[in-house]
């Protein structure tokens, strides 16, 4: 029998989803959890700026429909409540390509990696 602390398993990725609508978060979700990552669903900003509050993500991905205003809102909140989360926003042409948007979040955990922010 091993003892617990001698057991090493990569910490779950949970990556924020954030989009109001509906069919593109889901995709996005399905597409993110086949890839390995869990997904915590946001569809407006103040359930984002909670979750972002709440959980810690590694990554949050803001959906090009939120406004512009929108979009800085959460991402302030993000910057001053979560410094090591890193924000993509994805504008319409990403939202349709699940290759892109797999490749920013390699991306983004890759850098977080080269600055330190995550350990596995």
């Amino acid at each position: 029998m091993k003892a617990l602390d001698c057991f090493q398993e990569p910490l779950a990725v949970v990556i924020l989803n954030a989009s109001r609508d509906p069919f593109l978060r889901a995709a996005r979700a399905k597409t993110l959890h086949d890839a390995g990552y869990y997904t915590s669903s946001a569809r407006t900003p103040e359930e984002a700026i909670a979750l972002a509050g709440q959980m810690k993500c590694a990554v949050a991905i803001l959906c090009s429909s939120f406004s512009a205003y929108e979009q800085r809102l959460i991402h302030a909140f993000i910057l001053e409540r979560v410094p090591g989360t890193t924000v993509i926003f994805l504008g319409d042409s990403a939202d349709a390509n699940p290759h892109v948007l797999l490749s920013a979040v390699r991306a983004a955990l890759a850098s977080q990696e080269n600055v330190g922010y995550r350990t596995t």
